[in-house]
């Protein structure tokens, strides 16, 4: 009789080493599904992995890709804390990016810089946290799961760009799905160095960093977050409010994302406006929840994972663009690297033997 038998491991094994192992195997095994469509995997490593690490363009594009995850990831980090599934930072970003174009094109249009970004970047935060807050208070007052809630905002927030883009905020010097260019007082890259970076958001990007370990690891609602998330019976016994606990971790979350809505569509390569939602974002919300993960739901490690994804992102669209086969390569890398991670935590988890009639035969792990 064929069994296998799972024990949990007395030590755990290095998150930092599986974790470096599963991005190893998952970029080759994704490099090998390539050839089904006749992509030379070697070829495709190296134009989509090498290629951007070595001009001042494709270092610019790994950073921009970079700070939007780093946004997002970070404040996925508070969420999961919490025992949060929050899969709407995509959502939370687009509302981020809807803020940062009423900010710059009818609220206040005509500010100085000093004034404008700072309101942008405040209304984005605010915008995203209030879409995030959605779910959090169905979460706490009627118990709806928030993997449905907030992926149903999502497509809110999809058809409201949609609307904003093809109705109200519609360009009408032309018919492509835009609004009408942002002043130029509200573009992030002219704070740009050699890279055009921008240095608001990178600032910013940091900052949050730094708040969020402080908050998890150094403040009492900090405290409640992890108890609320790693047990939340025990929490509850000690007069913890779940409640309040969901209800800020989303807030923040979604603030979070929100942020790098701004950015988006104020700090990227192309003409800051407001455009159609798969313009904006490109499914960073998603790609978040692995950049939160392989950071162990840390948010100092999230500073390198999110570059470390940047680069992956960028890979799998210079595969697609180069090779020309129509194919949502970055999907591939993503949806092998978000198995073999679940894969690979189980290992550092858990030891899983097969045995046979009995007798152990094989061990795995």
């Amino acid at each position: 009789m064929l069994r296998f038998v799972i024990r949990r491991r007395e030590k755990e094994l290095s998150y930092a080493v599986s974790s470096a192992v599963a991005i190893l195997v998952s970029i080759i095994l994704s490099l090998l599904i390539l050839l089904f469509f006749r992509i030379n995997p070697i070829m495709a490593f190296v134009k989509g992995f090498l290629g951007p690490l070595i001009t001042l363009h494709g270092w610019a594009s790994i950073f921009y890709n970079g700070l939007i995850l780093l946004l997002c990831g970070v404040g996925l980090v508070i969420a999961f804390r919490a025992g949060v599934w929050n899969i709407g930072a995509e959502g939370q970003l687009l509302m981020g990016a809807i803020a940062a174009t009423w900010v710059a094109i009818y609220l206040i249009p005509d500010a100085p810089p000093l004034v404008l970004i700072p309101a942008m970047f405040a209304l984005g935060f605010v915008f995203g946290g209030l879409w995030g807050l959605i779910a959090g208070i169905l979460k706490s007052e009627l118990n709806v799961n928030e993997v449905l809630s907030t992926m149903m905002l999502n497509y809110v927030a999809y058809q409201l760009v949609y609307y904003l883009v093809m109705g109200p905020w519609a360009n009408p010097l032309t018919n492509y799905p835009v609004s009408k260019p942002f002043p130029e007082n509200a573009w992030l890259l002219r704070f740009s160095g050699p890279l055009p970076i921008s240095l608001p958001t990178l600032i910013i990007g940091i900052l949050m960093v730094i708040f969020t370990h402080f908050l998890l690891f150094n403040t009492k609602l900090g405290y409640e977050i992890r108890a609320v998330g790693s047990n939340p019976d025990a929490a509850r016994a000690y007069g913890i409010s779940q409640q309040k606990v969901i209800v800020i971790s989303m807030f923040l979350s979604g603030g979070m994302a929100g942020l790098a809505g701004v950015h988006a569509v104020a700090g990227g390569l192309l003409m800051p406006q407001l455009r159609r939602p798969e313009q904006i974002s490109r499914g960073f919300g998603f790609i978040a929840i692995l950049v939160a993960w392989l950071a162990g739901i840390n948010p100092i490690p999230v500073i390198f994972t999110s570059i470390l994804m940047g680069l992956i992102f960028l890979a799998g669209y210079v595969i697609q663009v180069l090779f020309a086969r129509g194919l949502g390569v970055t999907n591939v890398f993503t949806g092998v690297m978000l198995l073999v991670l679940s894969i690979a935590d189980t290992f550092r988890r858990y030891r899983i033997s097969i045995e046979f009639h009995g007798l152990r035969r094989m061990r795995a792990g």
